[in-house]
């Protein structure tokens, strides 16, 4: 009964702290329409896997509804972010930066680290990036961020190579059959399946490094856009190793990416719900299974939008009307909260004492039905009685309890338990007594009735061990009485054992 009291009365205190909260957020300004579009990637890759969880992540934190488009990759969806047919997208930070710098697309987050693959056949010649000179190279499709990269990469060497325009798939097929001697891939590490299977599949590949000094070049050159990595050994099979060993090479960002005018609420409503589930994009950069996630998610972005760096700064963006009230000076808002509180408090402290006089009387029933059973029952009334003393005193500590009423209650349950206990005592000393008596009317008793005795003190003992089973003895009493009734049990058998053998072989006889 009392568990049900304290249970509702916890309810009723968050029902008062939800109203509050909707309350003052009803005057918050809330954007009515929560849908984005968002440009990804190439079904299956990536930037599509990439989308899904983004889609997830915003529609479990955020309640926000976003359209998936895929695409060719980076250089095509921040096209369609200039023009207008995404409010969101993924791309690469190189294939970004320039418009960043212009001012025409703003960053969100940085979702994952893409390490720039160099593939070839196991058995190639190609052991560097030097030895790509006149060789037939895969720059994936012109729509794609790695296409932007490898011509990027290229043009920074005097390397003639013969470029192909490839997709992955394509790619790959033209490579394992000499078609082509090597390919470029960008992206992260496992993240696209595809990748992933066609490395640890026949005939085998291999990844080529990347020299030091054009790693160095390519930070000091574009240090916005690259940095210096190494692809870890084993990345993509272990027990096989691709690679072999650590390799060096460069990485870049895939950051989600959206335009300056798109709505300040709807971005940090999204950033928020990256935060919130950032653990989940570890399966795209390990990185992500750290404990720091605005500073992973915001690492190395210098053009962020102002709603993504209002979460990165403040948090919830949905609880940002908690700090204004909090910070802002002017009289009119102290005044409604001054008015609001002291409303709320007033019905708080009648809804408290009404719920306090509520607990009182149901205390007083429960009471006067334990005190039924105490009379048959000591043991188990004490045990009721405790437990309702211990529940008292957490919802006193807890503060769901005056002083007062906890004073009241424990005069009430304290009353009882000292009653529960005198009682416990009194049926202890009878149970004693009683055994005493039984042994000494059984030895009191001649032979012939001995064995009806035994019987006795037998049943006395199934009944001991029936009361500690009902928690109406506790364990030292059972032991004690036991112990007497046995005691007296083994006197009786060797007794009626030397009966018996003086009937069978009385003083006097030859056999004795």
């Amino acid at each position: 009964m009392l568990n049900n009291i304290y249970s509702h009365h916890q309810k009723i205190s968050k029902l008062i702290g939800g109203i509050l909260l909707s309350a003052i957020t009803l005057t918050s300004c809330t954007p009515q329409n929560q849908t984005l579009i968002l440009s990804s990637g190439v079904e299956g890759g990536a930037y599509e896997r990439i989308g899904r969880q983004i889609i997830h992540s915003a529609s479990d934190v955020g309640k926000i509804s976003i359209d998936d488009n895929i695409s060719q990759g980076s250089q095509e969806n921040l096209q369609r972010l200039r023009n207008r047919e995404a409010d969101i997208a993924l791309v690469q930070l190189d294939v970004a930066s320039e418009a960043m710098k212009a001012g025409q697309i703003q960053a969100v987050a940085v979702l994952a680290n893409e390490y720039l693959h160099l593939i070839t056949l196991s058995d190639s010649e190609i052991k560097t990036f030097q030895d790509l000179k006149e060789k037939r190279v895969s720059f994936s499709t012109p729509g794609s961020g790695t296409y932007f990269t490898a011509k990027r990469l290229f043009s920074a060497t005097n390397l003639k190579i013969i470029e192909e325009e490839l997709d992955l798939e394509q790619g790959f097929n033209k490579l394992k059959q000499r078609e082509i001697d090597a390919l470029v891939y960008v992206g992260p590490l496992g993240g696209s399946k595809k990748v992933k299977s066609q490395l640890t599949s026949p005939p085998s590949l291999k990844l080529v490094p990347i020299t030091t000094s054009f790693i160095n070049y390519l930070t000091i050159q574009f240090p916005e856009s690259y940095q210096s990595t190494v692809f870890p050994k084993g990345s993509y099979m272990p027990l096989s190793p691709i690679p072999e060993k650590d390799l060096p090479t460069i990485s870049t960002a895939a950051a989600l990416v959206t335009r300056p005018d798109v709505s300040k609420e709807k971005i940090a409503l999204l950033t928020w719900s990256l935060i919130s589930s950032y653990q989940k994009y570890s399966l795209f950069d390990p990185e992500f299974s750290q404990d720091d996630p605005e500073s992973l998610l915001s690492n190395g972005l210098l053009y962020l939008h102002p709603g993504a760096k209002l979460s990165f700064e403040q948090g919830d963006p949905r609880k940002i009307w908690m700090r204004y009230f909090e910070e802002n000076q002017d009289l009119q808002a102290s005044f409604i909260i001054i008015l609001f509180t002291g409303i709320l408090g007033f019905m708080l402290r009648m809804w408290r004492h009404k719920q306090c006089k509520k607990l009182i009387i149901n205390t007083h029933l429960a009471l006067n039905e334990i005190s039924m059973s105490a009379q048959t029952n000591p043991s188990k009334a004490l045990k009721e009685v405790e437990e309702l003393r211990h529940q008292h005193r957490l919802m006193l500590v807890e503060g769901n309890l005056s002083r007062e009423a906890y004073e009241k209650l424990e005069h009430m349950t304290q009353d009882l338990a000292n009653k529960s206990r005198k009682l416990q005592e009194k049926q202890h000393r009878k149970d004693i007594q009683n055994t005493i008596a039984l042994i000494d009317e059984f030895q009191s008793l001649s032979g012939i009735c001995q064995e009806k005795m035994r019987e006795r003190l037998e049943t006395a003992a199934n009944k001991y061990r029936e009361m500690l089973l009902l928690n109406q003895i506790d364990i030292q009493t059972y032991i004690h009485l036991n112990q007497q009734v046995r005691s007296y049990l083994n006197q009786n058998n060797n007794h009626y054992y030397q009966v018996n053998n003086n009937r069978h072989f009385p003083i006097g006889s030859e056999d004795n």
